[in-house]
């Protein structure tokens, strides 16, 4: 059924323009007038309230998240992808750990899959994102929302929020956006967060996930060298997104080469959220004209 509704989503996400205005016209007109004219002159994001297509409302700020308030879920190719697999894979009773949540669709999915007798244990560095998360999660008691960067050190850490079209680019790596055509005119705040090791959580709650994203823009080899004790003796499927060689990837090399080192075998999601194995993770974004994807980490050969 999930599948079902999702593939709507797909459906409308690949539409024409035209095709996507007669599904709502109210929505879309509210959410790109506000986006292509209002925004760029004021710079001061909406606040809507949207539902998702697990029948789950969803406060959101636009212009940031229009693919959710429109189609009922993140409407790129990879998300859908992603969003398949999840509820292919997690089950009710099941944990899910959520690294990087932004306003908590994929947390919110989570939520529905592994049921009350589940967890889902999600993380974000934003304050201002997570106002969002929080009122998003705190009437779902099987949710434990965190404002907190997840990394190799427990500290205090500088962290980038960029103004809310860019917000889910916010980051502790600044650096790898200062050559963006878009950054002069939407620079980054600096603030200081409080960052957490996943090795020292996991243990503490005893927690055992099936499976942990990752999504923190330039963060993820911090995330995994603070998760290894927990690796070497656990194997939950570790989701990436995985930057091209061009869009600058040495953080992700990074991260693979740690995951390789643990046992970790790379896997692509497939358009019906199976996942098939591949050898050189750049190579496939090259030749599939990628500038990222979802990539699938699991210590089993064979995943699907």
């Amino acid at each position: 059924m999930l599948l079902q509704r999702l593939d709507k989503v797909e459906k409308i996400a690949t539409a024409s323009k035209f095709e996507r205005m007669l599904t709502n016209p109210f929505k879309y007109f509210n959410a790109i007038i506000f986006r292509d004219l209002i925004y760029k002159r004021k710079k001061v994001e909406k606040k809507v309230l949207g539902k998702t297509f697990f029948d789950t409302k969803i406060h959101l700020f636009l212009p940031s998240s229009t693919d959710i308030y429109l189609t009922g879920g993140k409407s790129h190719d990879s998300e859908i992808r992603l969003a398949k697999f999840l509820i292919k894979n997690l089950q009710s009773n099941d944990s899910f750990v959520d690294v990087g949540a932004h306003y908590g669709y994929f947390t919110l999915l989570g939520s529905k899959l592994v049921g009350s007798n589940g967890k889902v244990y999600s993380f974000e560095a934003s304050p201002t994102t997570y106002r969002i998360l929080y009122e998003n999660t705190r009437d779902k008691s099987n949710i434990e929302a965190l404002n907190l960067a997840v990394s190799d050190e427990a500290s205090t850490l500088k962290f980038y929020e960029f103004p809310n079209l860019y917000s889910e680019y916010n980051t502790l790596n600044v650096e790898q956006f200062i050559n963006e055509n878009w950054y002069s005119e939407y620079k980054p705040k600096e603030i200081t967060v409080k960052s957490i090791i996943l090795d020292d959580f996991l243990s503490t709650k005893k927690i055992d996930p099936k499976i942990i994203k990752i999504d923190v823009e330039g963060a993820e080899n911090k995330v995994i060298v603070g998760l290894k004790n927990y690796l070497s003796e656990h194997s939950p499927f570790i989701v990436m997104e995985y930057l091209s060689d061009q869009r600058g990837n040495e953080e992700h090399q990074k991260a693979e080469n740690n995951l390789n080192s643990l046992g970790y075998t790379s896997f692509i999601i497939d358009k019906s959220g199976n996942l098939r194995k591949i050898d050189f993770i750049s190579k496939y974004l090259e030749e599939n004209n990628l500038e990222s994807d979802n990539i699938v980490f699991s210590k089993k050969e064979n995943a699907s």
